[in-house]
């Protein structure tokens, strides 16, 4: 049986069993994650003493392991979801969802210049991606290939369940410029650089490799950054965050562009640090 059957039937019997059992199991497989794989929990801590000391706070070694397994935990909720919700129903978002300033994304989508939606490997940004398309704004996505070519394969099957319009990392650039200047809304993750530039901005304290591609595109084609987010909340629904518009016309900077976009982050990432999703050692990797 091929690895991408596998997927499939699994994916079929997640979305097949009530979501509290769905979550049950994804809760699981990440204690068993966090228990078997030392770098990966290592760098959990390591990310997560950076962030309580950037605000002040010297946490417990019992304090950081306990925040440490809550992120594979709700990593593993991630999975579920990412598994279980292709096209969200309107039941769906009726039960689900809450949303904060979505004026800001109507804003940017009326004014003519195309809108890049900022998010990171934070809360739920698959799904954030389904609740923009679900509110009928078409949403274009740059994606990191997976290795594995059946995995790959199903995680675009998924993805364009949703409705989104895929372009893949290394191939987008003169792609994102063409939509950008047609109006479009480009999507793209702002907390991982994947580039061999080493371009630093002071996130949480110490400096951190972030990538260019938000703040360039914003300035070469005078659309604004939108950060948005959609977050976890302690009963499982979810708040999908809309932060102000970035305008490159009033900044006027790449770099100050950059740091703006990384205040944002820090500030929802150092509310809800467990939701950050990042399982290397970022700032050694990036230092």
């Amino acid at each position: 049986m091929s690895a991408y059957l596998l997927y499939r039937l699994g994916a079929a019997f997640i979305r097949s069993v009530p979501r509290p059992f769905a979550y049950w199991m994804g809760l699981r497989a990440a204690d068993r994650y966090y228990a078997r794989n030392g770098p990966d929990r290592r760098a959990v801590v390591s990310n997560l003493r950076q962030i309580y000391r950037a605000k002040g706070i010297e946490p417990s070694r019992d304090v950081l392991e306990g925040v440490a397994r809550k992120t594979f935990q709700y990593f593993g909720k991630y999975i579920a979801d990412f598994i279980r919700y292709t096209r969200l129903k309107p039941r769906d978002m009726e039960r689900l969802f809450s949303a904060e300033h979505l004026d800001y994304l109507h804003e940017c989508r009326t004014n003519g210049r195309g809108t890049i939606l900022a998010t990171a490997h934070f809360g739920n940004w698959e799904l954030g991606g389904a609740v923009i398309t679900a509110k009928g704004y078409p949403v274009h996505t740059v994606f990191m290939p997976e290795e594995m070519q059946e995995r790959n394969r199903f995680f675009l099957e998924v993805r364009r369940q949703r409705g989104f319009n895929l372009t893949p990392y290394g191939h987008a650039a003169k792609d994102l410029l063409r939509l950008l200047r047609q109006g479009e809304m480009v999507t793209l993750l702002a907390d991982r650089d994947f580039s061999n530039r080493d371009d630093r901005i002071p996130f949480f304290g110490k400096p951190a490799r972030f990538p260019r591609g938000p703040a360039a595109l914003s300035i070469k084609t005078g659309a604004p950054i939108l950060p948005g987010f959609l977050l976890r909340q302690v009963d499982d629904t979810f708040l999908m965050r809309a932060h102000k518009p970035l305008d490159p016309l009033e900044i006027g900077d790449e770099y100050e562009m950059r740091r703006e976009l990384g205040r944002v982050l820090e500030k929802e990432i150092g509310e809800n640090p467990h939701q950050w999703f990042i399982f290397h050692d970022f700032w050694n990797q990036n230092g």
